[in-house]
């Protein structure tokens, strides 16, 4: 009897050792430099003001893999764009005579991920970043919109990352649209396609309007006069179970959202592309400067 009372007291107590472990949340991110800063931002951020336990997993994927991450609960936050997960997600599509508004797909996401993945989207940032169409400033002589790239395009070569290779917002439904016929195409890596345009071997690429070497590489982005891409604001989105456990993690990253405008992440990403500082040293000095965390 007492040989059983051991053994069972010895069980309880291991899974109470279990329940008790601290459980890590895992903030992850894509492969390109605002996401790497943001997840060193956030990551950081919470650990320095939460109990949580964070582990930092950063230059992870694109949307794809990041989604199935967090479908298989390896990872539990990360930022996120609207209009991404509006149309490469949840497989919505833009009605370009009646583009919705931003807060209309905010709304739409938010709802959508909650239903189909128990995902939520926390409050959103305060910038957007839009796929764009850059080309030199120099050559945008009686080019104002991307209807006027039209009659152009089959003596350029565009540029644009993997990721704009496949997606339903990118570069096969954007020739449809607009009646695109490129003299040649490459694909190649964001670093390279700036320097590409920078350098005259590309004439046209896909940029990302918060890219710091655009104004710096004097690029013009053409107005998308036929409404194709959609709204692109930027969130952290989160496990509904991680959330539920760690509700101060929506109240720290709030008081981050209103800082990051459209100007403010060109500048951080700026400092990585072009003054190669790190993403994870100009993330932190940003949190200092900005009195989030204590140096």
């Amino acid at each position: 009897m007492k040989k059983i009372l051991a053994m069972v007291l010895g069980s309880a107590l291991l899974v109470s050792a279990c329940g008790n472990e601290e459980e890590t949340v895992v903030v992850s991110g894509k492969t390109f430099t605002e996401q790497i800063i943001l997840t060193h931002m956030i990551a950081e951020l919470l650990e320095a003001n939460t109990d949580i336990n964070i582990e930092t997993e950063a230059d992870v994927g694109a949307t794809d893999v990041l989604t199935q991450g967090m479908m298989d609960e390896d990872i539990d936050l990360y930022v996120e764009y609207t209009g991404t997960s509006y149309m490469t997600v949840l497989g919505e599509e833009i009605d370009p005579e009646n583009p919705q508004e931003a807060e209309g797909i905010y709304e739409a996401v938010q709802e959508g991920y909650n239903e189909e993945f128990d995902i939520s989207w926390l409050k959103p940032f305060d910038f957007e970043n839009r796929y764009a169409i850059g080309m030199r400033s120099e050559d945008t002589d009686g080019i104002d919109n991307q209807s006027d790239l039209v009659e152009h395009s089959e003596d350029l070569i565009i540029g644009y990352n993997p990721d704009f290779g496949e997606r339903e917002d990118g570069i096969e439904p954007m020739n449809e649209r607009y009646g695109y016929e490129w003299a040649d195409r490459a694909q190649m890596d964001e670093g390279l396609m700036y320097d590409a345009i920078n350098e005259g071997e590309v004439d046209v690429i896909a940029a990302f309007t918060t890219d710091g070497r655009i104004p710096s590489f004097d690029l013009e982005i053409l107005e998308d006069d036929l409404n194709f891409f959609p709204p692109y604001f930027a969130a952290p989105i989160i496990r509904n179970e991680v959330l539920e456990q760690h509700p101060e993690i929506e109240e720290e990253l709030a008081e981050l959202a209103p800082l990051l405008t459209e100007e403010v992440m060109a500048e951080l990403n700026a400092e990585v592309d072009l003054e190669h500082e790190l993403e994870e040293t100009v993330a932190t000095n940003f949190l200092v400067e900005n009195g989030l965390i204590e140096e």
